[in-house]
């Protein structure tokens, strides 16, 4: 009885620091006062870059920053997203946890990208280690 009550409480204690994703048409804009990146680039030829946070617990509820080319651009809650338009071109995003000890390094990912095309970002947390990861992906409604 003791060991299987263990193991219950094993499983969800695993299965509550994991993130889930969320539906592309169920998130919520980022605050304006938490994009930190002002940039105000036309539509026409330049390249739109989405990220969303995925939704869960993990991470202790504080933000996750998103870093465009070394720069902090948006600090995003469980179930946000951002939107950019950037240049098209090579950039780097990163993205961390809100961390008081400095404990965590910026996990990045390098992107190429092409004028005029959109491209989609999860910014998903890692186990119970909290660690940050940068994933791309396909919406839901495309």
């Amino acid at each position: 009885m003791k060991f299987s009550l263990l193991l219950a409480a094993l499983a969800i204690s695993i299965t509550g620091c994991a993130t889930s994703p969320v539906s592309i048409n169920e998130v919520k804009s980022v605050a304006m006062e938490r994009v930190f990146r002002p940039d105000a680039l036309p539509l026409a030829n330049n390249a739109r870059a989405v990220f969303v946070r995925d939704n869960g617990v993990s991470g202790g509820g504080g933000y996750q920053h998103l870093y465009i080319d070394g720069k902090k651009a948006a600090s995003l809650n469980p179930g946000e997203k951002v939107e950019f338009m950037l240049p098209p071109g090579q950039h780097v995003f990163g993205a961390t946890p809100t961390d008081g000890s400095a404990t965590y390094s910026l996990n990045t990912v390098a992107q190429d990208l092409k004028a005029d095309k959109t491209y989609f970002y999860r910014l998903q947390t890692a186990g119970s280690s909290s660690r940050t990861a940068l994933q791309r992906f396909i919406p839901d409604y495309q």
